[in-house]
């Protein structure tokens, strides 16, 4: 399952002394590239706005160039975290997770027709997250392989849905709880005998149950017409002992990312086409003078990205012009992206990298992800 696990899976989260009205439990999605690496342009992609960030993941970057004494070596790891999964949430049901909202008071009985607004802010806590990242690599700057350490964050700032994804939104919510107040399935529920096991697979071998919960999921995965995303992370060069080099700063950057999503169910049930836009304030102390010493220098980037989202794979192509105080740079990367499961994921990238001096470059991405307490309950009365 993407973003919803269905009450086929949880049936055991519906209390029936609450009556017929489901609940349903959320669960992340494969985790994105760390900004403390996306920082270090060391990522397959540097322009993402990713839906979801798993509770806690686990990501590993190397890369290949035709030089192999530049890049990077098999040492760079990053774990993130996203601090709204270790929280309490009580008051989450449903539609608040999907920003809708109401004018209705919290003791009144609510109906999903009562949630008329969007919130365009309501991912800014729940998108949070936090990452930290070790690296080993000459970047194209220094001859040996130096070790960083990185610290990130990013959230989504905005984002819009349309009419019709909301109306969708509820119109499939109240089909899938209609169908869960149907006689047959409040038959399975009173029945005394069943133990949990049968419960569970009588009620997913109803005439209909497929269609609706199918139905149900692709709308909720459903990504937004438009979401922008803000991040910013901080590297420090730990400094060479052996060579006389003392730690010092590394890169700062703070950038927004914009996505615009075309959803394209002829191609797939969770098919997007992307276009993407990312500015980009940098920083950057990864620079050497005549004199072979580090020096600061301030960057601005700014570039855009095609993709295309199938169901669990994505190809895209990326350009990033780089303006810096001496002379421009550019990155010019293809990208792959293919999600084996919800906690597995493999991407990569080959082209042209800021300062490789025309060497084309391929940089490969392993990302787990491993959720903690993931689940939320769902119910639009709570």
């Amino acid at each position: 399952m993407k973003n919803i696990v269905l009450l086929s899976m949880l049936w055991s989260s519906i209390l029936f002394a609450q009556g017929p009205v489901p609940t349903a439990a959320l669960q992340n999605m494969a985790p994105p590239n760390s900004p403390a690496f996306m920082l270090m342009d060391i990522t397959p992609s540097n322009i993402i706005v990713p839906e979801n960030v798993q509770a806690f993941a686990l990501q590993t970057i190397s890369a290949f160039g035709s030089d192999s004494s530049n890049g990077l070596s098999n040492n760079n790891y990053a774990v993130e975290f996203q601090p709204y999964w270790y929280v309490k949430r009580e008051d989450m049901n449903f539609f608040k997770y999907n920003n809708l909202t109401t004018d209705k008071s919290d003791d009144s009985e609510v109906t999903a027709d009562d949630y008329t607004r969007y919130n365009v802010f309501g991912d800014v806590w729940k998108r949070a997250s936090v990452s930290l990242a070790l690296m080993n690599g000459t970047f194209d700057v220094l001859p040996q392989a130096q070790s960083y350490v990185s610290i990130g964050a990013r959230t989504r700032l905005l984002s819009f849905k349309t009419k019709n994804q909301i109306n969708d939104i509820k119109s499939q919510y109240t089909a899938y709880t209609q169908f869960m107040s149907s006689p047959e399935v409040i038959a399975i529920f009173a029945n005394p005998n069943l133990k949990p096991a049968e419960i569970n697979t009588k009620i997913t071998s109803l005439e209909g149950y497929k269609k609706v919960t199918d139905n149900f999921e692709k709308t909720v995965n459903r990504k937004p017409l438009f979401a922008l995303d803000v991040a910013a992370a901080y590297s420090h060069f730990m400094g060479d002992e052996s060579q006389d080099i003392d730690d010092a700063f590394g890169r700062f950057g703070v950038w927004a990312s914009g996505d615009l999503a075309f959803y394209t169910p002829t191609i797939g049930d969770n098919s997007h086409i992307h276009v993407y836009a990312v500015f980009r304030y940098l920083r950057d102390g990864l620079n050497l003078d005549d004199n072979d010493e580090l020096f600061i220098e301030t960057n601005t980037d700014y570039g855009v990205k095609m993709e295309l989202e199938l169901d669990s794979l994505s190809f895209a192509y990326e350009y990033i012009t780089r303006d810096s105080d001496n002379n421009n740079e550019e990155r010019s990367m293809g990208s792959i992206r293919y999600k084996i499961n919800k906690s597995f994921t493999l991407n990569g990238g080959f082209g042209k990298n800021f300062k490789s001096d025309g060497d084309q470059v391929a940089l490969f991405g392993i990302q787990w992800g491993f959720d903690y307490e993931p689940s939320v309950v769902l119910n639009p009365n709570q």
